[in-house]
């Protein structure tokens, strides 16, 4: 079941040659979404249209894949307002209602007709099935990442798609998560960053920051949280349903044999935690050792160093069996009591050939 307010579709338009590519989030009252996007300074044109639009009540997001909307041509900021200005249209609403994300390959003009065309198909197909919106949104990926959590009463349902080009903030990543838990506004936005900083944003494939990066987090505020015992466990399912679609993507990593949890204990911050586990799991150097199951962890030294932590040589680097699938390396930095954990895969050559042949 979908949380209340919210019907899903998704549809064949035309984008990609055989596989759904556009999906659509319809809330059936104005509803309050919270969006964090991409650092990138170069972003998709969905991206700079949502951040015009993420502040006002919501009806629809819509999301189209295999195409990234992003650097084709100087129209391409308008073709996206009138892609959305159409949708504004079919739905009887206005274009400041409407958020638009997109993912697939940058410098190819977006069809904007062929997207059209499919509205239709799109709006009439709405319904409580997850499935079909859940494959419309996938590229490289190899499967659908879902993810669900019931509390007090409330439901949250998140989808999220990526397999590369993944490197916070955030990655070549879209993460829609829709709930009917009705609270703050203001809390609910540092609940969401919160959620965000411990699951996308602590995750790496190859270190390729994407340009059209974007997690929206919509609720239609059908069910009151009552206390703080249940907006704090409202917290804990948000974060875990974050997680949990977060190693999704790094599960389906593109090429990837290996899934690898990397914790970082006493460092001076816990910022400096989170920078020596991102040294570690953006290093090609030391994600070919894991794919070789090698371990060199004079590659850790070389990466800890190189973004200006210095160790001593009482270091501690202990990890479970490189030849698993499953993969945790621990690093005791000794320069402090804080702790960190991200997320990473190893560096494969298939990941080379898929790059390779990506266009």
């Amino acid at each position: 079941m979908l949380p209340k307010g919210f019907l899903l579709s998704g549809i064949h338009c035309g984008i990609k040659r055989k596989r759904l590519d556009l999906g659509l989030i319809y809330a059936q009252e104005p509803c309050k979404v919270i969006g964090l996007f991409t650092a990138n300074v170069n972003p998709a044109y969905s991206v700079t249209f949502c951040k015009k639009n993420i502040n006002n009540p919501i009806k629809a997001i819509l999301v189209n894949s295999g195409n990234a909307n992003c650097y084709s041509h100087k129209g391409g900021l308008k073709d996206t307002e009138s892609i959305a200005s159409k949708l504004a249209k079919s739905l009887g609403v206005k274009t400041a209602n409407i958020l638009f994300a997109s993912t697939g390959i940058i410098g190819k003009k977006i069809p904007k007709y062929k997207i059209v065309k499919g509205f239709g198909e799109l709006i009439k197909k709405l319904g409580k099935s997850a499935g079909n919106f859940s494959q419309s949104i996938l590229t490289t990926d190899t499967f659908a990442k879902i993810a669900k959590a019931k509390v007090a009463g409330a439901t949250i349902l998140g989808f999220a798609k990526g397999a590369g080009m993944i490197c916070p903030n955030m990655a070549t990543m879209l993460g829609f998560i829709i709930t009917d838990v009705d609270m703050n506004e203001a809390l609910l936005k540092k609940i969401v960053k919160e959620a965000v900083a411990s699951s996308f944003n602590s995750i790496s494939v190859d270190g390729c920051m994407s340009t059209n990066d974007t997690v929206f987090v919509a609720t239609s505020a059908k069910v009151p949280l009552k206390n703080k015992s249940q907006i704090k466990a409202f917290s804990q399912r948000l974060k875990e349903v974050c997680l949990t679609l977060a190693k999704m993507i790094v599960k389906d990593g593109e090429g990837a044999s290996k899934f690898v949890e990397i914790e970082i204990n006493n460092a001076k911050s816990s910022a400096e935690a989170r920078k020596a586990g991102m040294s570690l799991a953006n290093s090609p150097l030391f994600k070919s050792a894991l794919y070789g199951a090698n371990a060199n962890w004079g590659r850790v030294i070389s990466s800890l160093g190189q973004v200006g932590i210095k160790v001593g040589e009482n270091i501690s680097i202990k990890s479970t069996s490189l030849k698993k699938k499953e993969v945790k390396i621990i690093v005791d930095l000794k320069r402090g009591k804080a702790k960190g954990v991200v997320y990473t895969c190893d560096l494969t050559p298939e990941y080379v050939k898929i790059n390779a042949g990506y266009s």
